[in-house]
This record gives structure tokens, C-alpha cells and sequence, in this order.
């Protein structure tokens, strides 16, 4: 039983390090991705604007805050492969991140003013457990 344990373990760690190794993969392209997507929006010869129109730099932070997210990801990633254990705060960061995302690119007319308010509840939660989170951190090493 203690030898099938074990051999569990070694592939879940093989499966987490494919795992790192596919995260950073994407991450790379995305960032030369946005790099490109941000020269041709700076260098567009049929644009009228010196520099970048509202729906362009929408466009670029959207793409920035999946970077963001997939940072974040690789170092959830990262920490159960060190640690076999996943941080709580690592994941609900990446969760705020992605909701904070959602708020910026948020179009307010074409949601319904209920689903405005559970997406404010939602921020209000994560922001909760987040500082529930850090407090019992801040408590343990006291």
C-alpha cells in the first residue's frame, strides 16, 4: 500500500512540474502576443490617433490581466509542486485578479442591475476571505 502511495505521488509531481512547464509555455506566448497586438496598435498607418483609442487599450489590459492571472497560476503551480500543499491566498488572489478583470472591462448596459450587484458581492467575499486568510498568517507567525 505505502509502495502504490508512493508512486502516486512521484506522477503527481511529474504531472505538476508538465503542468508548470505548459503554464510558462502559455505565458511566453502570451506576453510576445501582447507585445505584438500593442506594436500594431501603436503603429496602425490607417489610424487617425497618435496613439491608442479607448477600445484598443481595453483590449491590451484585458490581455495584461490574463498574464497577470496566468503568473499567478504558475505560482499556485509552483507552490504545491514545492510544497504538495495549495495556498489558499495564492488562489484567491488569482480569483481577484480575474474578477477585477471582469469589473474593468465591464460593460454596465448590457448587464442587469442584479448581476452588477452579485458581481459586488462577489469582490466583497473574496476581499473577506482574502484578509481572513492574511490575519490567520499574521496570527500564526505572532
Amino acid at each position: 500500500m505505502k509502495k502504490a502511495i508512493s508512486v502516486v505521488h512521484v506522477v503527481k509531481k511529474w504531472m505538476s512540474f508538465i503542468v508548470l512547464i505548459l503554464m510558462m509555455l502559455i505565458v511566453v506566448i502570451s506576453i510576445i502576443e501582447l507585445g505584438i497586438l500593442l506594436y500594431q496598435d501603436l503603429f496602425d498607418p490607417t489610424d487617425d490617433v497618435l496613439f491608442l483609442e479607448i477600445d484598443e487599450l481595453f483590449k491590451i489590459f484585458s490581455f495584461f490581466f490574463i498574464i497577470l492571472i496566468g503568473f499567478e497560476l504558475i505560482e499556485t503551480v509552483e507552490m504545491y509542486f514545492k510544497d504538495n500543499v495549495i495556498h489558499a491566498e495564492v488562489v484567491l488572489l488569482v480569483a481577484v485578479i480575474a474578477v477585477s478583470r471582469k469589473v474593468i472591462l465591464l460593460d454596465l448596459e448590457k448587464y442587469e442591475p442584479l448581476a452588477i450587484v452579485g458581481l459586488g458581492v462577489i469582490i466583497l467575499a473574496l476581499g473577506g476571505c482574502y484578509s481572513l486568510i492574511k490575519i490567520s498568517y499574521r496570527n500564526r507567525k505572532a
